[in-house]
């Protein structure tokens, strides 16, 4: 399994880093975290694509909830959803009313705890 660090850096608060789990194929981005338990703090999941374009995730499978954060081409973050476990069979679908070419996924909280918000820049590297 691939890792990567993504480092947030939100406006006048200090740098925050988040171990990600890279979904790098077409399986492991439809399944991300369907059927785990729970998700250590600072871990997440990182969904790269090959080009920026509207991105849709549910939260089918998923028994703890999370936010999911949507990222530009450019790096900066587009939108954050709160997203509940999920616990019918009606998925809610997530998504960030524009293009986006990243997704992380963290553990619900996160970004309002680290003052990540719309906006907030965004480095990835290498684990």
């Amino acid at each position: 399994m691939q890792e990567v660090t993504i480092m947030f850096y939100p406006d006048r608060s200090k740098p925050v880093s988040l171990i990600c789990e890279v979904a790098g194929n077409i399986f492991a981005k439809t399944k991300g975290f369907m059927y785990r338990s729970s998700l250590p703090e600072v871990y997440g999941m990182f969904f790269p694509f090959l080009f920026s374009w509207l991105r849709v995730f549910w939260m089918k499978n998923v028994q703890f909830s999370l936010d999911i954060i949507f990222i530009s081409n450019d790096l900066r973050v587009r939108k954050i959803c709160g997203a509940s476990a999920d616990s019918n069979i009606f998925h809610k679908t997530y998504w960030a009313y524009g293009f986006c070419k990243y997704v992380v996924e963290c553990n619900r909280g996160f970004c309002k705890e680290h003052k990540i918000s719309i906006g907030s820049k965004i480095s990835i590297g290498k684990r």
